[in-house]
């Protein structure tokens, strides 16, 4: 059984809410995307597909699209086939593309353009994108700067935009919810379906992932928590709990384990998402949560999760809420309770002190290879360094016994166990 603890005071519940002023490109970010092959290799890193744009591919479109983090200020389309990009005799003709627009390749192109601006590092720039289809499409480059003849129009829209997004939301946490998810082994190894104990809906229930993609048979192999949300990160553990315990009674098959981490069965990755009320996902939000929960976080990971990234867990991966937005990079942590609570503190922690955090692991290339590697030795002097800039926070105190846990877990062990059931770790079985 896990004892259940009194919701601890949250310090920050009297503060004025953040106005967070705009970002601009790092002098470093600058430097190395005026170096297209650090820029193509920082996508790759990211597993989005990039091409040096030196073979000819008749028939393709090439978008140009200027944006502020991922606000799209102008989108420019060529309809010529593509050979200037292999011999550049003379330029394209661009035409305008009207926005917003309702033609899928173009959403799908502003999606892209978007997560590679944050892949580079960058918060301003224009990418460069070659499309066949919106199933077929190639990075060609991303530079740090627009196009100087529209850059004071650009900077005014960027700034319109970007105090109307500042106004949407209070920018200070006012919830913290997750909804993590695990997986279920028969006695002979193979995957049970969740859809054969579970239903789609309700705080315990199916994620709609289907089995082998067979549309008709609604089978649904991934199991979903979806605990009520909290201020207090105490409380949303217990939710958490609380949902194990009611999956354990709607299960009901002790023969049946669970695993979480991130794909502990091929091809079928599982995530531990974790939503932020009251807060809009900024580029540099983002590069703090990655900072100080993804990067940390490999230390314990296992091969399940590298396999995770060639699809998922890329760096500064959300989705934008109308109660804020969902942080969708991190495994699934359910693996371990002192795991989950202490991630769930972690959050809470960076959400509410990420204008004060220093690390800045976008700027070292190591860093960001380490991560999508998995080369928990190079991470390690970084997680000690950031663990002990994160004590220094006043807001450290009120969460110390599980940080303290958390950090020690990552540091001193080899991976998690997630090969193990965690109706044990969890003391439900």
């Amino acid at each position: 059984m896990i004892l259940r603890t009194k919701a601890s005071q949250r310090a920050n519940k009297q503060e004025t809410p953040v106005t967070q002023p705009m970002t601009a490109n790092a002098k470093e970010v600058v430097a190395y995307l005026h170096r297209p092959e650090i820029g193509r290799w920082l996508l790759r890193q990211g597993r989005i597909p990039v091409t040096t744009g030196k073979a000819a591919r008749p028939g393709w479109r090439t978008y140009r699209i200027c944006l502020y983090q991922d606000h799209v200020l102008e989108i420019a389309r060529s309809e010529e086939q593509s050979q200037w990009l292999l011999h550049r005799m003379q330029e394209p003709e661009w035409q305008s593309v009207s926005l917003p627009s309702t033609e899928t390749e173009v959403q799908v192109v502003q999606g892209l353009a978007a997560r590679s601006l944050y892949a580079a590092g960058a918060d301003a720039g224009q990418v460069t994108i070659m499309a066949a289809s919106p199933h077929r499409l190639k990075v060609v480059e991303v530079e740090p700067n627009w196009p100087a003849k529209d850059a004071d129009e650009y900077m005014q829209q960027a700034r319109d935009w970007w105090e109307g997004r500042m106004r949407k939301q209070p920018q200070k946490l006012q919830s913290l919810g997750a909804d993590p998810e695990f997986a279920l082994r028969k006695p002979t190894g193979e995957m049970a379906l969740a859809s054969d104990f579970l239903s789609i809906n309700g705080t315990v229930g199916c994620d709609t992932t289907r089995y082998r993609e067979e549309l008709g048979l609604h089978q649904h192999p991934v199991a979903e928590l979806r605990p009520a949300p909290s201020e207090d990160p105490d409380q949303l553990f217990m939710h958490i709990y609380d949902n194990l315990a009611l999956a354990y009674k709607k299960i009901g098959n002790s023969s049946i384990e669970w695993l979480a981490g991130g794909m502990p069965f091929q091809g079928y990755p599982i995530g531990g998402h974790i939503h932020f009320g009251g807060l809009t996902p900024t580029f540099s939000l983002r590069r703090k949560l990655d900072a100080y929960l993804a990067l940390p976080l490999v230390l314990i990971e296992d091969a399940g999760c590298m396999s995770r990234r060639e699809r998922y867990g890329f760096l500064g991966d959300v989705r934008e809420k109308e109660y804020g937005f969902e942080y969708r990079t991190l495994p699934s942590w359910l693996v371990d309770p002192l795991v989950t609570r202490g991630i769930l503190h972690l959050a809470h922690l960076v959400a509410t002190n990420h204008e004060k955090l220093q690390a800045t692991p976008h700027l070292k290339l190591p860093l960001i290879k380490a991560y999508y590697q998995g080369e928990k030795e190079k991470l390690l002097p970084y997680v000690a360094q950031v663990w002990q800039e994160l004590k220094e926070l006043p807001g450290y105190t009120l969460s110390r016994v599980h940080l303290d846990r958390y950090f020690s877990f990552l540091i001193e062990s080899q991976s998690w166990r997630t090969d193990e059931d965690l109706r044990k770790t969890w003391k439900l079985a």
